[in-house]
């Protein structure tokens, strides 16, 4: 111990990194994991990483290449060899980060992995290369018996002890020459984690290691070869999001606003990243994203670079490289209007689909697997792996893509068929835990104490958990044993796997219902229904995208969310930009505009009350929001990382006291509505009395309630309550016939008043009907919500009527309809029509249960017919 303080005396900086508490560190790892330790440097010479004075710095050989004579010395006998580090010396080379998903940048639990596909070009793939991880550790994690992995094109790179719990620590590991390949490319990063004192199964959920993406990526050579072709290998910026800066230097009219949009589209679709981030403006600078310059030749005129193109006659699509740190420039231009519309069908072409097939398969599995209902998949087709695990908590994940007009109810099972088995000696309350989107869908013990081998162990799955688009399944086998609670780590038996999980576990999906639920936000992130109807012909009126006060931040958030919209419909929209909802003709509406900027009608037509809405936001009108630059000290903190939020979820939390709004919520708000939390980060209030509540219950109150409860329910209370479901029934109903006859509005949502976005759509009778409103407080804090609402990782939440976004953590609370109905999408079968029919009697208990009534009362009146006809009669 004594010499241990004398040495970090002695060097300062290697204490620092020890405590966790100095700056971002490297370490440069050969294939087998352990550290490059550094021979001892004569006196004068240069530290690691400089060239002396007069002299350049040599390159450093691959490992594989490196001779005997080069062997890394033992350390000194007081230094720990598994906390020994090498400090960042000189000028790092920048890496070619990682896309977001929908999964974030979190490892969790005892065994994890996250996956990103990585396009390159041939000169990227070319030459020496090296994969980055900068990571943060959660404090429980113990380094001795914990280890992160890297793995490029399913070839493992490279390892190291996971031991950053107060820094961001960078590791590198040298990627063999050949690996990569020109196009897709799959990188995986592994974590095995181990708690540093606990062994119970609720300690596993405090084990995380958090992936900075500013600082992760692929280190390689800059792509000086990128053209059309290749332009999935543009590169993104700190948040993993693909900036796309509109080159603006006047007002547009509204056509060519459309075709600007359109060539935005375009782009998101050949960048192959879910999370588009649009500005108009100057160009973009940095070595992320791309300039995108738009519009006739005669718009386009004087633009920077342009005369590389020569004359301009017919549709162009052209890219300038990048100039003077500036990003590289598109071109999307023609001599006319129609000649830059068919510019923008080419770009939106499918682009180069080469790549290693692990780098392709993931790939088409990043955006979930598709289904369409009738199949029987088996988990290896869905990227799972069979393994081993000696631990206590086994999580299993994939991803399948629903259609986007898939009705989840209750009228049948998705089957999961599991094969495995698990070890003997398992506590009593070992179970295997199925979850669907976060919701607990099913729970099996593992009753043998003997331990079992099974093959086909069937677990039914609800259709009503499952949803339109993206769907998360998580399988858990919690796996305590009675050795557990002695936590010894050195015992014979606590390296013994305790389950076996195979790859050949299987789900079988059932038929599916075809037909889109009105309202719900599910659909149009899944399939941007209703502007692009699933399963129909694009005919009809063209959607509008309303844009009230066309600015420059609401015209960038309009275009980052089509964009989106696109990639989600899986071709460019063909949006007809206006500024007035009221105007007629057009088909499905979107309207995204600031509060102020929007009529009370556009606001009642989805269910929003304007006095309200109004009300609650006057306190932040006038707040400018200031996320500040991506990657910037102030946004990606260790905080930010600690809390595992969106890299684009980066405004500041609105504090100030809210002034209560003016007009209140129409109708009572117990029975409107049911409030979900559609992310596991959503914020949860603070326990206790809501002012607007009223006052609370006194003494007297609260005994006389819980006694009237202690004493059961009586006849007449039960009538009372039937009476009151019989009045709210009739209520609805008197309601539903007042809309359809062009009654008043639908009642309000109530409303987050921490939200600053709202996303909500109004009912339709047709699929290319209804209206999609998104709005903020301000044109700024549009933008900036937008830009969080697209995460992958907030963009799946969405669901319901309406929800409401946290962009200071990206935290979303939906609200489900009162009433849904179901709108045809395919051709009428009698197949779908049985589906759809008995998905509606279980969305409508009410009306299952009175159908019922009136088919068993038929009955008992036919057979008292018969049987009146029948036997003897006593005369």
């Amino acid at each position: 111990m004594a010499a241990l303080l004398l040495c970090f005396s002695a060097t300062p900086v290697l204490a620092q990194s020890f405590l966790g508490t100095g700056p971002a560190e490297r370490l440069t790892l050969p294939p087998g994991g352990e550290p490059m330790r550094a021979p001892p440097r004569p006196q004068g010479q240069a530290p690691q990483g400089q060239a002396p004075q007069g002299q350049t710095p040599q390159s450093q050989a691959p490992q594989s290449q490196a001779p005997q004579s080069q062997a890394p010395q033992s350390p000194a006998p007081d230094v720990d060899p598994a906390r020994r580090t090498m400090p960042v010396i000189g000028t790092v080379a920048a890496a070619r980060r990682f896309p977001a998903g929908f999964r974030g940048y979190r490892l969790a639990g005892e065994e994890d992995g996250l996956t990103f596909p990585v396009y390159l070009t041939e000169a990227q793939a070319r030459g020496a290369a090296k994969l980055r991880v900068s990571y943060l550790s959660a404090i429980s994690v113990a380094p001795e018996a914990s280890e992160l992995s890297g793995s490029v094109n399913g070839t493992r790179v490279g390892w190291t002890r996971i031991q950053a719990p107060g820094a961001v620590k960078v590791v590198e590991f040298p990627i063999p020459e050949g690996l990569l390949k020109p196009g897709t490319n799959a990188v995986a990063l592994t974590a095995s984690q181990r708690h540093r004192v606990d062994c119970s199964t609720e300690a596993t959920y405090e084990l995380w290691t958090q992936i900075d993406p500013s600082r992760s990526g692929l280190v390689v050579a800059q792509a000086g070869d990128l053209d059309l072709k290749t332009l999935a290998a543009i590169e993104p910026d700190e948040s993993g999001a693909l900036p796309v800066g509109v080159l603006l230097t006047e007002r547009p009219s509204p056509e060519r606003l459309e075709r600007m949009i359109g060539a935005v589209q375009a782009l998101a679709l050949v960048g192959r990243l879910a999370g588009p981030a649009v500005s108009f403006g100057p160009a973009l600078t940095g070595r992320a994203g791309v300039t995108l310059v738009v519009g006739t030749a005669a718009e386009i005129r004087g633009t920077e670079g342009l005369e590389e193109l020569g004359p301009i006659t017919g549709p162009r699509v052209a890219l300038l490289a990048p100039r003077a740190n500036r990003a590289p420039t598109l071109v999307v231009t023609g001599a006319s209007a129609a000649d830059v519309r068919r510019a923008i069908a080419t770009l939106a072409s499918p682009g180069d689909d080469t790549g290693t097939p692990a780098g392709l398969r993931l790939a088409e599995l990043a955006r979930g697997f598709p289904v369409r209902g009738g199949e029987s998949l088996t988990l290896e087709q869905l990227g799972v792996t069979s393994r081993e695990f000696n631990g206590r908590l086994l999580r299993v994940g994939f991803a399948v893509r629903f259609p986007a007009d898939f009705v989840p109810a209750d009228y049948g099972k998705v089957m999961l068929h599991l094969a495995g088995g698990y070890a003997a000696g398992l506590d009593p309350s070992a179970r295997i835990v199925v979850d669907i989107n976060g919701r607990n869908a099913a729970s099996v013990p593992l009753p043998y104490s003997r331990g079992e081998v099974f093959s086909d162990s069937a677990i039914p799955l609800p259709l009503s958990l499952w949803r339109p688009g993206l769907n998360r399944v998580e399988i858990s086998a919690q796996l305590p044993t009675t050795a557990d609670r002695a936590c010894d780590t050195l015992a014979p038996g606590a390296k013994r796997a305790r389950f076996l999980f195979l790859d050949r576990t299987r789900i079988d999906v059932p038929a599916l219902a075809r037909a889109v639920r009105s309202p719900d936000l599910a659909a149009v992130k899944a399939g941007a229904v209703p502007f692009l109807a699933p399963g129909l012909a694009a005919s009809g009126p063209r959607p509008r995208l309303v844009l009230p006060t066309p600015d420059r931040d609401s015209a960038s958030a309009a275009a980052t969310l089509a964009a989106r919209l696109a990639i989600a419909a899986g071709r460019v929209i063909d949006f007809e930009v206006a500024s007035d909802e009221r105007e007629a003709g057009g088909g499905a509406h979107l309207v995204v505009a600031p509060v102020r900027a929007l009529t009370p009608a556009a606001l009642e037509a989805v269910g929003l009350d304007p006095g309200q809405v109004r009300g609650i936001w006057e306190g932040r009108a006038e707040t400018v929001a200031t996320p500040g630059p991506f990657g910037a000290e102030g946004v990606v903190t260790l905080d930010r990382l600690r809390r595992n939020l969106p890299m684009r979820c980066a405004l500041p939390s609105f504090t100030t006291p809210l002034r209560t709004a003016a007009a209140p919520v129409q109708g009572p708000v117990q029975g409107l509505v049911q409030v979900q939390p559609a992310s596991v980060q959503a914020a949860s209030p603070a326990p206790g009395p809501d002012p607007a509540d009223g006052p609370a219950d006194s003494e007297a109150d609260l005994v006389a309630r819980w006694d009237e409860s202690a004493r059961g329910f009586s006849v007449p209370a039960v009538l009372a309550n039937a009476w009151t479901g019989l009045v709210q029934r009739a209520a609805e109903a008197r309601d539903l016939v007042l809309r359809l006859a062009g009654g008043p509005a639908p009642e309000a949502v109530p409303l987050n008043p921490r939200a600053s976005l709202i996303i909500a759509q109004g009912s339709g009778g047709r699929v290319a009907d209804g209206t999609v409103v998104v709005t903020a407080p301000n044109a700024s804090m549009l933008k900036a919500s937008v830009s969080c609402l697209v995460d992958p990782a907030v963009w799946t939440g969405l669901s319901g009527q309406a929800a409401f976004l946290d962009a200071s953590d990206g935290s979303l609370g939906t609200v489900q309809p009162r009433r849904v109905g179901l709108i045809e999408t395919q051709r009428r079968s009698l197949a779908n029509l049985r589906l759809v029919s008995a998905a509606w009697l279980s969305l409508n208990p009410g009306a299952y249960v009175a159908m019922t009534l009136v088919m068993a009362l038929c009955l008992g009146l036919a057979t008292t017919s018969l049987v009146r006809q029948l036997g003897r009669r006593n005369r």
